[in-house]
């Protein structure tokens, strides 16, 4: 019953129909990981950072008895602590971003926004500074790293502003962007990466240095790999104008074998640069890339 909950929780088709997106974050992040506060390393600062409630088991120090005699309610007191962690999420605005098949419950780019709003939330609970760079043929959105719970707010609404269009700009956004990267951090790099394979591995040769980590989380609908089902298909280019009719009995078996072979050497020249890299369906729960995400995270600060 607990499982049946939690996959719900994370489903794809039952999240896109949340359009709070800071409520879409905290209906995920406590719901489905209610441990969260122990699997990360704990504030042991001076500095108050915020009550939770508190779980049975825990050391019975970090209770507020004061809270507790008014309330009869038990809280735990959290502190905030030094990591000098920042989370930069960057998310990929262009074209083809806007792809929902017919069977999808929601866009590539409103399931790469969902899972970025519950990575700003992660960040948020631990007191970790986040950041967002949002770009397609242009720059949508650029927020530098802060932390609190304002910042946290104004990094999830400008997810929800995001729009799919133009072409993507990858060389040009992301050498603007890197040269004001703050130090320490860790990438997460949410695009479907079309025809980026070459191009996107140069721009992520930071990740080489020991103070950044990069996570690239490809997001792609189903039948991008499958092909829609049907007697005739008419292919436009998302982020062009060229057109083509054909069977897609006549092109399954080729079109599956190019993009097995895309994802292979996205993967490979990802790792070359010592970036990690995963692909996700959008009818895919959020569940394997929010642990590996706090994978990361964990040894960052480790």
């Amino acid at each position: 019953m607990v499982a049946a909950t939690e996959n719900a929780l994370l489903d794809p088709a039952h999240l896109s129909r949340i359009e709070d997106f800071s409520l879409l974050a905290k209906v995920v992040v406590d719901g489905t990981l209610p441990g969260i506060h122990r699997s990360l390393r704990q504030g042991r600062g001076t500095e108050f950072f915020q009550y939770r409630p508190y779980d049975p088991g825990e050391d019975l120090k970090i209770i507020d008895w004061k809270v507790y005699a008014k309330r009869e309610e038990l809280v735990a007191k959290t502190f905030q602590e030094d990591t000098n962690f920042n989370l930069f999420l960057v998310v990929d605005t262009s074209a083809s971003m806007d792809y929902q098949g017919v069977k999808a419950s929601c866009s590539k780019l409103h399931y790469a926004s969902m899972l970025a709003a519950c990575f700003a939330y992660l960040a948020f609970r631990q007191g970790d500074r986040v950041g967002l760079f949002a770009y397609g043929e242009e720059v949508q959105q650029w927020i530098r790293p802060k932390s609190g719970q304002a910042h946290f707010g104004r990094v999830v609404n400008a997810l929800a502003q995001l729009k799919a269009e133009g072409e993507n700009k990858h060389e040009a956004m992301w050498d603007q962007m890197v040269g004001n990267m703050p130090g320490r951090s860790t990438v997460v790099f949410l695009s479907d990466f079309l025809e980026a394979e070459d191009v996107l591995p140069e721009r992520l040769r930071f990740a080489l240095s020991s103070r950044y980590e990069a996570l690239c989380l490809q997001v792609l609908d189903q039948e991008e790999e499958t092909l829609p089902e049907g007697d005739a298909l008419r292919f436009v280019e998302m982020e062009g104008n060229r057109e083509v009719s054909t069977s897609p009995e006549v092109i399954r078996s080729e079109f599956r074998n190019h993009m097995a072979d895309f994802k292979e050497t996205l993967a490979r020249n990802f790792s070359s640069v010592s970036a990690e890299f995963e692909s996700l369906f959008t009818n895919q729960d959020l569940g394997h890339a929010l642990r590996k995400f706090l994978g990361i995270r964990a040894r960052n600060i480790g």
